[in-house]
């Protein structure tokens, strides 16, 4: 989870799969696969994607 943790704030960071994707030396698919994953693990969407945004869900308290 520690890494998919890092990956999340590098597409935090840039608002884009592929810079993070680079960023974090692997490929964008996997980048994407692992933001699944941890939204998975975690059971909340954290992100709504869109063909060229991302913009993080918000969280209800």
């Amino acid at each position: 989870m520690i890494k998919q943790m890092k990956y999340f704030q590098a597409v935090v960071k840039y608002q884009n799969f592929t810079k993070a994707a680079e960023e974090c030396y692997i490929s964008q698919s996997a980048i994407s696969q692992q933001i699944q994953a941890l939204e998975n693990e975690l059971g909340i969407k954290l992100m709504d994607r869109d063909r060229r945004k991302i913009k993080l869900t918000e969280l209800i308290s």
